[in-house]
């Protein structure tokens, strides 16, 4: 639904990294709330954050840098950057440099090769039947508002009503499956 594409329960965290292009500096992630999202680190760290060659971050701009990105307690880290902080002692110590997930989910943008919208694929089922959302609405037994909140993914489904509709209305079975993700 578009209405909780955001929503979080707690904070956010990331669950796994799909993807890293070290030469374009770009990360996509899967978040906690279902949502994989694309990092690009170029913009982020030329145009949102404007580094420079004094700040820590500026030895990731090289893809030989970048790409020892890790997931570590739910957000990105890179061990070969090691900033310096002090302790309530006073102490310099060294530590490995991350960034909070809740910080990078702002700077993200979604991503379209990997997201997915029910809404979107139900409509194109429902146009190559050359069907309004009228007509689907009549034959699933529900109403033209329901179908088009459904096309407009502000409505949440359960399977067994998806189901039913693609069926009555689509003269389709509905079929998922489960692909194994490659790394």
């Amino acid at each position: 639904m578009k209405n909780n594409k955001n929503a979080f329960r707690g904070s956010p965290k990331i669950l796994r990294i799909n993807q890293v292009d070290a030469q374009q500096l770009r990360i996509s992630v899967l978040y906690n709330n279902g949502a994989n999202r694309v990092l690009d680190f170029k913009k982020i760290f030329n145009q949102d954050w404007n580094i420079t060659p004094k700040d820590i971050e500026y030895p990731l701009l090289k893809p030989s840098q970048f790409q020892k990105v890790e997931l570590k307690n739910h957000t990105l880290t890179w061990k070969n950057i090691k900033p310096y902080l002090t302790n309530e002692n006073g102490e310099q110590v060294t530590t490995v440099y991350d960034v909070g997930a809740d910080v990078l989910y702002g700077l993200s943008t979604e991503d379209a090769e990997r997201t997915q919208s029910l809404g979107a694929l139900f409509k194109s089922w429902r146009m190559a039947a050359q069907l309004t959302q009228d007509e689907v609405a009549h034959k699933a037994g529900t109403s033209r508002t329901y179908i088009s909140k459904l096309e407009n993914d502000t409505q949440a489904i359960e399977l067994k009503t998806l189901s039913k509709i693609v069926e009555a209305s689509l003269g389709k079975r509905l079929v998922i499956s489960i692909e194994l993700l490659q790394k």
